[in-house]
């Protein structure tokens, strides 16, 4: 029997949307090959039943909820999913791809002597390999890992949709074996920001503005339009390295892949890198002056002009919407 082991990965007792997506994946490569389950893992306090409804398919959740796992550590979080790993005799770990994950998984493919294949996009059931782009993007290759067990690194995906999803799971609470009498876990400081807007890794709507933006100031409309439709601001390279936006928003092959259902590119022109993390995007709007600009030959709706120009008057006709509803 084949048992697939995904990670879930929480902050502050929230489960990330991505992980969550990682585990419908999963499931669904799970009817794809017989005799295989999917058992899930979550590390610190969280409450499941926010699970509930969202989670695909029947399976375990290996629930560890002391306080002592509620922030990352390395070690301890390694020693965790280690002894579950190898308790529950799984042959493939599955993570999300997050800051966190690209830290975590290289660490437990030493200790299990893995093989680890990050940035995958699709597995295939028969030859247990995976597909994952490259040269930017422009090309996909197929991987087969020779080692055994497996670990993978699954990119962002969008949810089908956003309706609850049938599927039981059968949460058992944890106490992990991991710690030691030696332990320590010191907390010097700790800085949560309880109110803004969400993760672009994880928001279901992104406005995000690339060079054409002119400025820090030009992100100043993004940030509008974003707040009036619930969503979160984001940026290609080119505005990160001028010092527009924090390097947490930056979308692409050197920043984040996001799967929002609406993605909205401003001054972008689209480089391949960028086109690279927006592969999975639903619906991409592009504002650009330039005609022949790439981000175009992605695009579902584009709009020819100057983002200073348009985006005002996008605001004023959302603004004019709303009132109405």
């Amino acid at each position: 029997m084949n048992k697939f082991l995904v990670f879930l990965e929480q902050r502050e007792g929230i489960v990330k949307q991505a992980s969550i997506n990682a585990w419908n994946r999963v499931q669904e490569l799970a009817v794809l090959q017989a005799n295989s389950v999917v058992t899930g893992i979550l590390a610190g306090p969280a409450d499941t039943r926010q699970l509930d409804g969202r989670m695909a398919g029947y399976g375990v959740l290996y629930h560890a909820g002391d306080k002592r796992l509620r922030l990352y550590h390395q070690e301890y979080y390694t020693r965790f999913v280690e002894d579950i790993f190898n308790r529950e005799r799984c042959s493939a770990l599955y993570f999300a791809d997050t800051a966190l994950s690209r830290d975590l998984a290289p660490r437990l493919s030493v200790r299990l002597q893995a093989s680890l294949l990050s940035g995958c996009t699709t597995a295939d059931a028969d030859r247990a390999g995976v597909s994952r782009p490259v040269y930017s993007g422009s090309s996909l290759a197929f991987f087969v890992p020779e080692r055994q067990p497996r670990i993978y690194i699954l990119s962002s995906c969008a949810p089908k949709s956003s309706d609850p999803v049938e599927g039981h799971i059968n949460v058992i609470d944890v106490v992990p074996q991991c710690f030691t009498a030696e332990d320590i876990f010191p907390v010097v400081r700790q800085i949560v920001m309880r109110e803004g807007p969400p993760d672009v890794a994880e928001a279901r709507i992104i406005v995000a503005g690339g060079r054409g933006m002119g400025g820090a100031e030009g992100f100043t409309l993004l940030e509008q339009l974003a707040l009036l439709l619930g969503g979160a601001v984001g940026a290609s390279r080119a505005a990160v390295d001028e010092g527009w936006r924090p390097h947490a928003d930056q979308i692409g092959q050197t920043g984040k892949t996001v799967a929002p259902a609406l993605y909205f590119a401003c001054g972008i022109s689209g480089a391949v890198q960028h086109l690279a993390g927006i592969g999975s995007a639903g619906i991409v709007v592009a504002i650009n002056s330039d005609p022949h600009a790439p981000i175009f030959n992605v695009a579902d709706y584009a709009l020819i002009g100057d983002v200073h120009i348009v985006l005002p008057k996008l605001l004023d006709s959302l603004q004019e919407f709303l009132k109405k509803q």
